[in-house]
């Protein structure tokens, strides 16, 4: 949780008091406060996170996308039947299913009586609330159509869900084979491998190579198995702490969006995502420049993070957003450009770009279906491979071990 640097003043005495405290967001830290007589005037904070907590807290503190738009779409049907924010998010706080959303939720309610918009209450649960979706509440607040605004954010993250769960399921195939084909592997240099070198020991004759690596490698996994396993461990704890640096995670993603045929699908889902929510935001009310900035702090790729934030500064000038990514063409094709620049003269840039990520969402969706369909005779090759290779270092000495006797 975050550390706040607060100062306050005694309710009774007026007397200024400050102090560093725990808080999971600075609402509960003014209630904190409150029940204790003094009244939160600043707070700051000092220390978002502790580096022993965060691979816990990004593993039970994360909530799913998909709670967060059935979020907005009951928010949203809540306050089309006539119920008021307070009643509403009451009973979201009830049905919901994750422990961070129930207590987000409670929180934001709890500043609500204290005088806060809902906008202002989100605001203290970063983890929960990112900045896009504070944007779509917020417009909707100052305009009187929260529940409009609501609506539109339940079919942004609809289909931002759709878009991850398309690139999820053509990499769950994949990724159970080759976890399958990693643990028979491990299972057979641990107790099947020691068994024929203790076969092969009786009989002199000479070993093929490959025959004598796999009995290398065997008893070095039968001895040293646990220390395998907490390599193996190490590695992965390790390579998820670095790709949580964000100078590592932004090269790689770089590297990668070169690179052929996944740098194609980078590129497709990156669209996919900056004309949906371009799209939303500007169909909700947010002005052009203050969209640009939204996506400029909330795209997880940097190469497209930077691009938008520039774009802000161009679009600043009075210039045409088409003017400015004509220079990026690895990362926006002329099509899309071209596209752009037709709905700013048109006027009708929000339906201009819904229509461009219907087209790219259908794209992503058919090259995901072709991606796991070509995967299949890959792996099955790979397969083949392995399996061949070890009956060849299996097979050979028993067959040399024939022509002995």
């Amino acid at each position: 949780m975050p550390i706040y640097s607060y100062q306050g003043r005694k309710e009774k005495t007026g007397e200024v008091v400050t102090g560093m405290r725990e808080a999971a967001a600075h609402t509960q830290l003014g209630q904190d406060l409150l029940q204790e007589g003094v009244l939160l005037t600043k707070f700051e904070i000092k220390k978002q996170k502790s580096p022993g907590a965060t691979l816990m807290s990004a593993i039970f503190a994360r909530v799913p996308i998909l709670e967060k738009m059935m979020f907005a779409r009951y928010f949203s049907l809540m306050l089309r039947a006539g119920l008021d924010v307070k009643q509403s998010l009451q009973a979201l706080e009830e049905q919901s299913r994750s422990k961070s959303m129930r207590a987000a939720i409670s929180g934001v309610t709890q500043g609500i009586d204290r005088g806060s918009t809902l906008s202002e209450g989100m605001v203290g649960f970063p983890n929960v609330f990112a900045p896009i979706f504070i944007s779509f509440v917020k417009v909707g607040e100052t305009t009187g159509r929260l529940q409009e605004s609501l609506s539109i954010l339940a079919e942004q993250l609809q289909k931002d869900y759709d878009l991850r769960r398309a690139v999820r399921g053509a990499l769950m195939y994949p990724s159970v084979i080759l976890i399958a084909l990693i643990s028979v592997g491990f299972a057979m240099l641990v107790f099947v491998v020691p068994k024929l070198a203790e076969v092969f020991a009786g009989f002199d004759v000479q070993l093929p190579l490959s025959t004598r690596i796999l009995i290398g490698i065997g008893n070095i996994f039968e001895v040293y198995w646990w220390l395998v396993l907490i390599i193996m461990a190490a590695v992965f704890v390790g390579g998820w702490f670095l790709l949580r640096v964000k100078s590592v995670k932004d090269a790689l993603v770089h590297v990668l969006l070169y690179t052929p045929v996944i740098g194609q699908i980078m590129q497709q889902i990156n669209l996919a995502r900056f004309t949906r929510s371009l799209s939303s935001l500007l169909k909700s009310g947010v002005s052009f420049v203050e969209a640009l900035d939204i996506l400029g702090e909330n795209t997880p790729n940097a190469s497209y993070a930077v691009v938008f934030q520039g774009a802000k500064e161009h679009v600043k000038q009075g210039k045409l957003l088409s003017e400015f990514l004509v220079d990026f063409k690895r990362l926006f094709p002329p099509l899309v450009v071209n596209v752009i620049k037709v709905g700013e003269e048109t006027g009708s840039l929000d339906e201009v770009l819904r229509e461009v990520a219907l087209f790219y969402e259908a794209e992503i969706d058919q090259v995901m279906k072709n991606l796991t369909s070509i995967m299949e005779p890959i792996l099955m090759v790979i397969i083949g491979l392995a399996v061949g290779a070890l009956a060849v270092s299996v097979i050979s000495p028993i067959y040399n071990l024939v022509n002995v006797i």
